[in-house]
């Protein structure tokens, strides 16, 4: 039999049908004589690996059937042909194609009296291996000019562009100055600081100087960042002010769009890839990690942390603003900044601008949009609030106990 991407409904698999069609010369299809045809077991080959990746056996009931669905209702939903008989040769095929053995107790796979259950969470370490092959280069190998790390950074943030939730809300996307609000604050316990603070929010509330400039999980001494939080209560809770302190807190606002990834995303479930795409079970493998990478990057920075613990973020953080390239909109951009899941506000977020993106300007006035390399920030006029702090909530886990025992 010989088919052709018309026999079939499912727009991934017409696709994938007309990329491997160039190899075959058996003729026209069976079904659309105008066509030229593949055999049916070449989308048997295709179907094979859909179903065996993304399905396992569903086992039997109490009353001996089957549960899940068969095989042949499976093929019908899955490739959607328009014939009955296609997908009646598509079983055949998938039956003849299983390599199981019997002599070694093996049993089959593919089987019209069968039950098949989607795979709902799906595994596959291919994206952590790569992580961990990279954290160890980095941190007790190579860790500049390494070009080992650059490759697995390469590999491992591969499609992030192509990643979007199920609101179809993209990872990496433009964030326009309409679309959000930053707060930043410091405490200022003395009168001094908060009148400096109020004449010169830019200044005292922006990046700080070069030689006060601190590590951070996403970056190293001494490079610029802007940290700031979505709203003032996360703000207020990132700088962790105790019961009787003071906290100056200014507004910023964004000067032109910038491009962002936005890690918060990983938190819920993605939109499912078409099940015939190449790329179908490589995309669904980076979005577990990077749900796992959004815990690394939103954990708290502790005073007896050791900054070495950083490097791996701060590498990753680098490479993703000034080497790995995104395509937004038809455009090839480099990331402005991320936005993270607050460790100490749950719900809240944050954001991390790097390079000329988290500059504060130093003075309100309109300049070129066009200027990628201009100020990315502004402080909203009269936008600074003092806040006295009358209160903390602490949310505590016993997590062990260290009382001595003694023997009665």
């Amino acid at each position: 039999m010989l088919v052709c991407p018309d026999c079939f409904e499912d727009k991934g698999l017409k696709a994938r049908i007309e990329e491997i069609r160039p190899q075959f010369n058996e003729g026209k299809c069976d079904y659309h004589n105008t066509k030229k045809g593949v055999p049916v077991v070449a989308v048997a080959e295709v179907l094979k690996d859909v179903i065996e990746n993304n399905y396992h056996l569903s086992g039997y009931g109490y009353d001996g059937e089957p549960t899940g669905e068969l095989l042949l209702p499976l093929i019908e939903d899955l490739a959607r042909p328009d014939q009955f008989e296609i997908a009646e040769e598509l079983q055949n095929e998938l039956i003849n194609l299983d390599d199981y053995w019997p002599p070694d107790g093996g049993d089959p796979f593919f089987a019209d009296d069968t039950g098949y259950t989607r795979i709902e969470q799906f595994f596959d370490d291919t994206h952590s291996a790569r992580w961990q092959e990279f954290r160890s280069e980095i941190m007790s190998g190579q860790r500049f000019f390494s070009r080992r790390a650059r490759d697995l950074l390469s590999e491992l943030f591969d499609g992030l562009h192509l990643l979007r939730n199920k609101r179809n809300v993209r990872a990496v996307r433009t964030l326009k100055p309409s679309e959000v609000a930053l707060y930043r604050g410091r405490k200022a316990n003395v009168a001094d600081a908060q009148s400096r603070i109020r004449a010169a929010p830019e200044k005292e509330l922006g990046p700080p100087p070069e030689k006060l400039r601190g590590a951070g999980r996403m970056n190293p001494s001494g490079i610029p960042v802007f940290y700031g939080a979505e709203d003032i209560e996360t703000c207020l809770a990132e700088l962790r002010p105790a019961v009787g302190e003071t906290v100056m807190v200014a507004r910023f606002r964004l000067t032109r769009p910038v491009v962002v990834l936005d890690t918060t995303l990983f938190a819920s479930p993605p939109k499912q890839p078409n099940i015939f795409a190449k790329s179908h079970n490589e995309r669904l493998s980076l979005w577990g990690f990077m749900a796992e990478f959004m815990s690394e990057i939103s954990m708290p920075c502790l005073p007896d942390d050791e900054h070495l613990d950083y490097v791996p973020t701060q590498v990753v953080a680098e490479y993703l603003v000034h080497e790995h390239l995104f395509n937004v909109s038809g455009q090839e951009r480099h990331l402005d900044g991320l936005i993270f899941q607050s460790a100490q506000k749950p719900g809240g977020k944050n954001i991390v601008l790097f390079g000329p993106a988290g500059l504060v300007e130093t003075e309100a006035k309109s300049r070129p949009k066009t200027n990628p390399e201009l100020a990315g920030l502004q402080v909203v006029p009269k936008s600074v609030v003092e806040m006295r702090i009358h209160g903390v909530s602490i949310d505590a886990l016993e997590v062990g106990s260290h009382l001595n025992e003694y023997d009665g």
